[in-house]
């Protein structure tokens, strides 16, 4: 599995754009902002994006997933439904936060402790991690 990581938001936060190198399928991890940063990432590596992936429900790092999923026709995987209300929220937040309102959005796909994430013919295992927020997950 390769990666590369991308900074978006004026928070910096890292995004990430893994894939896969046997089949070039890749996923978006914690798209916050910044969507044509991490598209040229997909461009450059000539990469097919397949889904994203949320760790958690924060703006910054999903702020621009509903739009991302709508433009590119693409799954959105995660957080843990812990973070539902983060979600249903992002409005808020992102008034309060100096974001842009992006499109409301909720994940195709609930994760939780023991499921698996695939990435082309690669495999992360998902761990739930409530602290930072009740649905973050961490992908192993």
């Amino acid at each position: 599995m390769k990666f590369s990581i991308v900074p978006v938001t004026h928070y910096q936060q890292n995004c990430a754009v893994v894939w896969c190198e046997s089949t070039r399928q890749a996923a978006v991890i914690d798209p916050g902002g910044d969507l044509d940063k991490v598209l040229r990432v997909i461009s450059d590596n000539q990469l097919e994006l397949t889904k994203i992936i949320l760790t958690h429900g924060h703006m910054d790092h999903c702020g621009a997933a509903g739009l991302l999923s709508t433009q590119k026709n693409i799954p959105i995987e995660g957080p843990h439904e812990g973070d539902r209300f983060w979600i249903e929220a992002l409005s808020d937040q992102a008034q309060r936060m100096g974001f842009e309102t992006m499109p409301d959005f909720l994940p195709n796909t609930w994760l939780k402790e023991g499921d698996t994430v695939a990435v082309g013919e690669q495999r992360l295992e998902v761990l739930h991690c409530p602290g930072h927020t009740p649905g973050h997950v961490v992908l192993f």
